[in-house]
């Protein structure tokens, strides 16, 4: 494919193909932009494929007993998610695999626990439910506490990725960032051209977008410092997260301690039809800088103290690491909800929580202006290659322990 004789015009660039970079390129194309995006890795490769798949209604901020602007934002979003995964809203996400319908929720001895129970009731938009000991995930039969049932379902992230990318494959365009992927900028510091290399032929093509969307999650941070902006603008707030697999019963929800949840834990399927088992919550958080011998070992007696009764004979755990990356706030502090920062015609934007996406989504709409102009041409880059989609982190792992017999088994 030869390059064009003069650079081709588009509405916006998105660069960055996670849940928020895909969301947003639905939103622009049904708003009319002609829109491309831009992925260097796999889609979804950062935040998204290592997240639980929680559509998150506010639980831990309402655990805490006080209103918050966090938990003002996020409660109406697991009615938004409902909607757009049942084909009502767009974007369609009817036909993404669900992991669950609902989360249990259950609470370890001691009153802080029980109060936090007690929040939930009171501050979510979502009532958690009593769930008698029939209903109950098999786990949690035999829990001599009360056990609830709130309606936040738990999304399978690489079947939405999936989903989403399938909708849009002719607007997807697969880059080398490090050597393909070339950009000028203008004197008030806004991108007036952008020269990508096709990554199988080396042929070039040059981009002249009115907007620019950083969509990359950690990686809008190296984007901003390729493009001289203002740094410091990004926070990571680092996750060690543990995988377990085996004859596991399946189970979505979250074990709450001293008022937060201190295990959340979700079920999906490998590749060989084996429960996995996905474990965060405050253990993800505390574990940060554990190696993971100690972060295994941790993690199957927190699930002996939640789960008494589960058997974890023959049950293979592995860890992953995981970076949230977020807009940069006083102390550190997680921001309250999405965030947008515009410098000339670039937005920088983070999520903060998948649950958020659509807010954000939505505020990035409004700050792009539709410019109906027919006489561009026609986007054909049919030849260009596409990015896959990221294989989610049990599937990356190349060894799993087995605690009881401390014997390493390759995948």
């Amino acid at each position: 494919m030869t390059a064009p004789s003069s650079p081709l015009p588009v509405d916006v660039l998105v660069l960055g193909g996670g849940a928020s970079g895909l969301w947003i390129l639905d939103v622009l194309h049904r708003a009319g932009h002609r829109v491309l995006l831009l992925e260097a890795g796999s889609l979804g490769q950062g935040q998204t494929i290592a997240s639980q798949g929680i559509i998150h209604g506010g639980l831990k901020y309402a655990l805490r007993l006080g209103p918050s602007g966090s938990a003002r934002m996020i409660r109406d979003m697991p009615l938004r998610w409902r909607r757009a995964l049942g084909g009502e809203l767009a974007p369609n996400l009817a036909g993404t695999q669900l992991r669950s319908d609902y989360c249990c929720l259950w609470a370890m001895p001691g009153l802080r626990s029980r109060i936090g129970l007690l929040g939930a009731r009171f501050g979510l938009r979502t009532k958690p439910l009593p769930m008698p000991i029939e209903a109950r995930p098999e786990p949690l039969k035999s829990w001599t506490g009360p056990v609830a049932r709130i309606d936040e379902q738990v999304i399978e992230p690489q079947s939405m990725l999936s989903l989403l990318a399938s909708q849009h494959r002719d607007r997807c365009l697969k880059i080398d960032l490090e050597s393909g992927f070339e950009f000028s900028m203008n004197a008030q510091g806004g991108v007036d051209l952008v020269r990508l290399l096709n990554p199988e032929t080396s042929a070039p093509l040059d981009l002249q977008p009115r907007h620019v969307v950083l969509a990359a999650g950690a990686g809008n941070e190296r984007i901003r410092e390729l493009m001289g902006l203002p740094g410091q603008a990004m926070q990571r707030r680092p996750l060690h997260m543990v995988v377990a697999r085996g004859s596991l019963p399946r189970l979505n929800g979250h074990c709450i301690r001293h008022g937060a949840p201190w295990l959340t834990i979700t079920s999906t399927v490998d590749c060989a039809d084996r429960i996995v088992w996905q474990i965060g919550g405050t253990i993800a958080e505390e574990c940060v800088g554990r190696d993971r011998k100690e972060t295994i070992e941790r993690a199957r007696n927190c699930i002996h103290e939640a789960l008494p009764d589960l058997d974890l004979a023959g049950i293979q755990f592995g860890t992953y690491t995981a970076d949230r990356a977020e807009a940069t706030t006083d102390g550190g502090a997680r921001p309250e909800g999405p965030a947008l920062l515009v410098d000339a015609n670039i937005m920088t934007t983070w999520p903060t929580k998948l649950a958020l996406v659509p807010m954000l989504c939505d505020a990035v709409n409004e700050g792009i202006p539709v410019v109906a102009d027919e006489d561009e041409p026609a986007i054909d880059l049919h030849e260009w290659p596409r990015p896959s989609v990221a294989l989610p982190p049990w599937e990356r792992e190349e060894t799993w322990t087995d605690v009881h017999s401390a014997a390493v088994a390759s995948t």
